[in-house]
């Protein structure tokens, strides 16, 4: 028999069957109530009527578990296989999608050129930017945040993030959080009101963080139900959907691993309309808080970011095979040095897509070369056309288009 929403059941089977359908799937063996709370919502207007969130635990819900579950594992084994020197640029290449990702679901205007020199400046301990600084560190350190312990945590991660952009009549106004009013309105209807002052934000908050910490709840699931209630608190007057994603964001890193994680909010941007949907489905009087759909939805964007991760690692792991073959080639065979170098730029060039160029520097650092016989190396690739100089100051080469051609096409 398919598992089907409680509003559907009202209006297809009528009030007993919907009462008496509510009563079995709150008290089922496969069932989870949680220690949340919320007021229902209808018609723009919060109700008087508060409902318990749970959920029930459906083979389909099960399924999208254990497929995350076997992703992950799966992302960490095509991980083991890439070259050291590829992995953390790789790692980086996904945080500026996601960075940008982020920004596009909340409106705000950003390219992945000027986050990519953000990350770099943040690599280097360098302040030269502070837009995005917050943002691009966070993502950089995602699987070091620790566990939200203190109602203050989520507080600090507003101020990590992106307290630097919030306008000025947008900061908190109370001792941690807003206590003024809050909604938010798709441009014509008010689509959720924030919980109405800083004595219920941090009630609330502090619900939350219990129910991170009770493990009666499966991993997964507490963490996205966690990321529901973040958003139906509305702690601040800005930056809830950064803030609450990034919170989200963290527990998966550390459960799962940190690339499955930092796509989430990638997934969710391809289908904007149906996370908000299902954000929105909940507090719906019909509903009951009931919160399984929601968890489908949540974790079938998580799985369509795996598959993302997983889809390009295979395809560059299967170029990979094809650059090792061409370098055992004899051209090659007395000209270690310049193979070694031209072979690290093709990685990078396949796995980052490297459009900027390599710095000399860069080039330096990872072959561990000296800058006089990097030189030399250079000039002769240049020579040959395998390289080519973008950038004069600083010294910058990219591998020509004509020569991944003509190694990487069948």
């Amino acid at each position: 028999m398919e598992y089907e929403k409680l509003s559907k059941i009202f209006y297809k089977k009528g009030n007993e069957f919907y009462d008496n359908e509510i009563e079995k799937r709150k008290s089922s063996y496969g069932s989870y109530l949680t220690n949340l709370t919320i007021k229902g919502f209808r018609k723009g207007q919060i109700i008087s009527d508060s409902y318990q969130l749970f959920y029930v635990n459906t083979h389909r819900l099960m399924s999208l578990n254990n497929k995350v579950l076997m992703n992950s594992s799966k992302i960490s084994s095509l991980i083991s296989k890439l070259p050291l020197f590829v992995i953390e640029p790789y790692f980086h290449k996904l945080i500026v999608n996601e960075a940008q990702s982020n920004n596009e679901i909340e409106g705000i205007r950003s390219t992945k050129k000027e986050l990519k020199e953000v990350l770099g400046d943040v690599m280097n301990s360098e302040k030269k930017q502070k837009r995005f600084r917050g943002l691009m560190k966070t993502y950089l350190f995602i699987d070091q945040i620790k566990p939200f312990t203190e109602v203050s945590d989520f507080r600090k991660l507003f101020d990590e993030l992106v307290s630097d952009e919030i306008e000025k009549e947008d900061k908190p106004d109370g001792e941690l959080f807003r206590k003024g009013y809050v909604e938010i309105n798709d441009g014509s209807n008010t689509t959720h009101i924030g919980v109405n002052s800083e004595v219920k934000i941090i009630e609330s908050l502090n619900a939350l963080v219990n129910f991170l910490e009770d493990e009666q709840h499966p991993e997964l699931y507490r963490y996205m139900v966690a990321h529901y209630y973040y958003e139906y608190i509305h702690p601040f007057y800005d930056g809830n959907g950064r803030t609450g994603r990034l919170l989200v964001c963290s527990y998966l890193s550390r459960y799962l691993e940190r690339y499955s994680a930092i796509t989430f909010s990638y997934a969710i941007n391809k289908n904007k309309s149906k996370y908000y949907k299902a954000l929105e489905e909940i507090p719906s009087p019909l509903n009951k808080g009931e919160v399984t759909f929601y968890l489908m939805d949540m974790l079938e964007f998580l799985l369509s970011g795996q598959e993302g991760i997983i889809e390009d690692l295979e395809i560059n792991l299967s170029k990979i095979e094809r650059i090792k073959e061409y370098f055992t080639s004899d051209i090659w065979h007395n000209r270690l040095d310049e193979s070694d170098v031209l072979r690290i730029m093709t990685y990078l060039s396949v796995f980052v897509n490297e459009e900027t160029g390599f710095s000399v520097i860069r080039l330096m650092k990872i072959s561990n070369k000296s800058r006089y016989k990097l030189n030399q190396i250079m000039s002769n690739l240049e020579e040959e056309g395998y390289v080519k100089l973008v950038s004069q100051r600083p010294k910058e080469y990219k591998v020509s288009d004509e020569f991944l051609e003509s190694i990487l096409v069948f």
